[in-house]
């Protein structure tokens, strides 16, 4: 594995899965025991369920990729969003929908393939919308 295919496979999925909705390219670069850790779920049908429900919440989206950040293993984006979401991402403990728009992702690669994903939002942008 190199990092050049590190950066590629994140590339790929914040510019041409999300970005464009290219949701077929997900099993060029997912592996088949894949674990989403926000879905729980495993393989290329995790990913695409993460993925399409996000786009389907946000129909408008647009994608703005700020850094990516490859090692031969691994692979951080950090990005953001913008669009008119249909329903909220959550709920403050007040009620109040709360809509995190700046996202990092993390990609574990093994063979040049992905193996773990994790995304983390904004923790202070998320504390200022919940107490609002």
């Amino acid at each position: 594995m190199n990092i050049a295919r590190s950066e590629q496979v994140m590339s790929t999925y914040l510019r041409n899965v999300l970005g464009e909705r290219k949701f077929e390219l997900i099993p060029e670069f997912v592996h088949d025991e894949m674990i989403d850790h926000a879905t729980g779920m495993r393989g290329p049908s995790a990913l695409l369920a993460h993925a399409s429900g996000f786009c389907d919440n946000i129909p408008d989206v647009t994608i703005n990729v700020e850094e990516i950040i490859a090692t031969e293993n691994s692979a951080f984006g950090i990005w953001n969003w913008d669009g008119e979401p249909v329903n909220p991402m959550g709920f403050s403990e007040s009620g109040s929908a709360v809509f995190p728009t700046r996202v990092m992702s993390f990609f574990r690669l093994q063979e040049g393939m992905l193996v773990e994903y994790e995304a983390f939002v904004d923790a202070g942008q998320v504390r200022k919308q919940i107490t609002s």
